[in-house]
């Protein structure tokens, strides 16, 4: 299989604070307890089936990824196909994916590209392969496909994907692929409800793939500024004052809204029924806690060097790696971390609120 991967490897992840931070976010760390950090594992499932891998961060984390050895980790061959590209600014996901798109048709000519974010967790890899496989199948059908998560309850916190019925796969083929009727922004409780009373509705994971022709074409129907601006930038040296004046000038968007949703609206989107593959955004504390615990969801999740002791708080999660000892009693769900500069104390219900309190106090570093 012929898959050219892209992995954008931005944001802070300030829901994870304070052990993700901008020096440090969390798609460098191992926050799984694996030996290996987000980005290492996300490049591990994908290796199989990649044909190249294109990383697109920040220039303050070109050195970081670079200690990822993230090349020796491909299948044999592929080390002369790998990039980094370093984002001067942060310009949401079209500016990674459209660069990359356009760095790789460049380079390779028209081929089957997909876009995966660089710290998610997911449990079960060969199931994931298989969504992928299925997905690239239908991008060379000339379809935008994204990968659907089958939602366990009605979340508030991510996008959803609306299906057709319309099957696009061949006959008994599995996993199923399906057009994609529309995209939906992150739900009130009442609008995520009838959601998943209504079925046929996906989480959005943000995961695309997509033939890089078709893909930079529909991008020069909606936004032929933004077209010419990339393929501009595709002619300049990167890190020189010509590249950052051209990336500065995108707008910031969302591939979601800029190309999905319209090209939705046109039937050029398909949806990857996936089986269930143990995905997890490992967004916030709750989502971090719930993959450690995996089937006991009361257990409790202790770990650092320091000291810590636990007393009725079924659910807890404490990572502490201060010197004094930590005690914690009576708190259900309690998250505790403790670094040296700094210690939270939350709850897996309230932490989901810590990227509206972080920024403020200026604790990102």
């Amino acid at each position: 299989m012929s898959l050219h991967v892209i992995i954008p490897a931005g944001g802070p992840g300030s829901r994870l604070w304070p052990l993700s931070r901008t020096a440090q976010p969390k798609f460098l760390l191992d926050l799984l307890g694996e030996g290996r950090s987000l980005l290492q594992a996300t490049v591990d499932r994908l290796s199989p089936l990649a044909a190249s891998l294109t990383v697109v961060s920040g220039t303050v984390h070109r050195q970081a990824i670079a200690a990822q050895n993230l090349p020796q980790r491909l299948v044999p061959g592929l080390d002369n196909h790998y990039q980094v590209l370093s984002e001067p600014s942060r310009k949401n996901s079209l500016g990674a994916i459209a660069w990359a798109a356009a760095r790789l048709q460049q380079k390779y000519g028209s081929v089957i590209a997909g876009s995966f974010a660089a710290d998610h967790a997911i449990a079960d890899a060969d199931a994931f392969r298989r969504a992928v496989s299925a997905a690239v199948k239908t991008a060379e059908e000339g379809k935008i496909v994204t990968i659907g998560i089958a939602p366990s309850y009605p979340a508030t916190a991510y996008g959803y994907i609306c299906a057709s019925n319309t099957v696009l796969s061949p006959e008994n083929s599995r996993p199923q692929v399906l057009l994609a009727n529309s995209f939906k922004e992150k739900p009130s409780q009442p609008e995520a409800e009838s959601y998943l009373a209504e079925g046929g509705y996906f989480w959005n994971a943000g995961m695309f793939v997509f033939n890089t022709e078709v893909f930079l074409s529909r991008l020069n129907n909606l936004h032929p500024q933004y077209y010419e601006t990339i393929q501009e930038m595709v002619r300049v040296n990167p890190g020189t004052a010509d590249f950052t004046e051209l990336w500065e000038s995108l707008p910031s968007y969302p591939i979601d809204t800029a190309i999905a949703e319209p090209v939705a609206a046109e039937g050029g989107v398909a949806v990857v029924s996936a089986e269930d593959f143990g995905w997890s955004d490992v967004g916030d504390y709750r989502s971090l806690a719930t993959v450690l615990r995996k089937d006991n969801p009361d257990a409790c999740i202790v770990r650092g060097s320091g000291n810590s002791e636990l007393l009725a708080s079924p659910g807890a999660f404490i990572d502490h790696e201060g010197e004094e000892k930590l005690l914690v009693v009576g708190i259900p769900n309690a998250v505790v971390v403790r670094r040296g500069d700094v210690t939270l104390v939350t709850t897996t219900k309230s932490a989901q609120h810590l990227s509206k309190v972080v920024p403020s106090q200026g604790e990102l570093q």
